[in-house]
């Protein structure tokens, strides 16, 4: 498509293109950047001695969770907190683990369960915008699976008037995705902010070396969030601007 840089939207087209590469990047940047985190702080034993279970027990009993359960979770890195059973699932090297990382992880995860049971706003509007996403996605798949099969193979079926409402529908569907990782770091930045002020006031991790170890993994693993916001950002302005561009067109 003709992209005429006298417009807006031919501007907006070309910026958000050429910084695709950069926001692909960074993604990669930070996603090895946990990964060195968490394997550097794996390594590293906590004084304490107690897993990532029995933090993540201890935690959730003392902030009146006692109804959330614990599960064993395969996958690295896989930990999460399931809102809908109420539970925290650790994987295999933090369920077990007394690393710092560990332990970071599971109080991470406790913080989740907390914002669930204290009614956090932000985790709140996640799950709604989720569940709609999901919906938005099924309606809109078929129109996104046959615009890229045109697009891929060269077809001339594919009118201005498709072409449209095919590049419409991936901005949509970016739109919500921007709009999750919105929502989605507040909600990670308290759930570690609350981790580390648990792990301090129980008294799980007293040594401050110790406790930059943790806040090294977690800010590691916040950055992922960050670069999951600009890489949305990054791609729903550029269907935004070819959504402008082949309306111009008709």
């Amino acid at each position: 498509m003709y992209v005429d840089l006298s417009t807006f939207e031919g501007i907006l087209f070309l910026v958000a293109s050429i910084m695709i590469l950069p926001a692909i990047l960074f993604a990669l940047w930070t996603q090895m950047r946990v990964q060195s985190a968490f394997n550097n702080y794996s390594q590293h034993m906590s004084m304490t001695g107690e897993t990532g279970y029995t933090v993540a027990r201890r935690l959730l009993d003392a902030n009146g969770c006692g109804h959330v359960q614990i599960e064993l979770t395969h996958g690295h890195l896989s930990d999460h907190y399931d809102p809908r059973k109420k539970v925290v699932r650790l994987s295999e090297g933090v369920h077990n683990s007394s690393s710092l990382a560990a332990l970071g992880v599971a109080a991470h995860e406790v913080g989740h369960a907390i914002q669930d049971h204290t009614g956090y706003v932000p985790l709140k509007v996640r799950q709604i915008v989720i569940k709609t996403t999901r919906l938005v996605n099924v309606a809109l798949l078929p129109l996104i699976v046959i615009g890229m099969i045109g697009m891929f193979i060269g077809l001339g079926f594919m009118s201005q008037e498709f072409f449209l409402w095919f590049v419409v529908a991936l901005a949509v569907m970016y739109g919500f995705s921007f709009l999750i990782n919105v929502i989605t770091l507040p909600t990670e930045f308290d759930a570690s902010r609350r981790a580390k002020r648990m792990l301090d006031d129980e008294r799980i991790i007293q040594d401050p070396a110790e406790m930059d170890g943790v806040k090294r993994v977690l800010g590691a693993a916040a950055m992922t969030y960050v670069a999951a916001l600009v890489v949305s950002l990054v791609f729903l302005l550029r269907f935004v601007a070819l959504a402008l561009m082949a309306s111009r067109r008709r």
